[in-house]
């Protein structure tokens, strides 16, 4: 506890906002793989002979040395070289998320049929946000940075109707001008 104390007080001591981050960023990975790490090392233990349990408790201890490195890195304000740790494991389900998103929200304006696209995109933008909504409600975010993600995810959801409103108006553009043309 005490160590705790001590942490915190040094986080509030840091300057730099990118080590702050950093900081948060390392102790949540850390508030998270602890008891991750225990369980994974007790099936170990039960379970010498399951190469499985060994591989799961070795990529959480990495992700925990990966953590420390970063409070060092914060603490002596040198920059982590380590790409993978300024994306802790849980954010890359998020990053997926967004971008198999990316990909499906690019149609065709012929072949769109609101009836097929709207409810699938909307269904998949709200489970992103909902992660979204997990990482701001996190006690390692920041206010500023929790009421932007919000924001954020509010201008999202307005983009979407706007370009679904879009594709729906050249749609209609398209059935005019084909019926039109023949």
């Amino acid at each position: 506890l005490l160590r705790g104390v001590q942490l915190t007080s040094f986080y509030i001591e840091l300057k730099d906002v990118h080590h702050k981050d950093q900081m948060a960023a390392a102790r949540g990975v850390l508030q998270r793989n602890i008891p991750m790490l225990y369980t994974a090392s007790r099936a170990c233990l039960q379970h010498p002979d399951v190469a499985a349990y060994k591989a799961n408790r070795d990529l959480i201890y990495k992700q925990l040395q990966h953590a420390v490195s970063g409070i060092s890195d914060a603490a002596q304000a040198t920059a982590s070289d380590d790409a993978a740790f300024n994306h802790p494991a849980g954010g890359g389900e998020l990053a997926y998320a967004l971008n198999n998103f990316d990909k499906q929200i690019i149609v065709d304006p012929l072949a769109f049929s609101e009836e097929r696209f709207r409810p699938s995109l909307e269904e998949r933008l709200e489970s992103i946000i909902s992660g979204a909504a997990l990482m701001a409600d996190s006690s390692c975010t920041r206010d500023d940075r929790r009421e932007r993600i919000v924001a954020e995810c509010n201008s999202v959801r307005q983009a979407l109707q706007d370009l679904l409103s879009e594709y729906m108006g050249n749609v209609s553009v398209f059935i005019s001008f084909s019926s039109f043309c023949y």
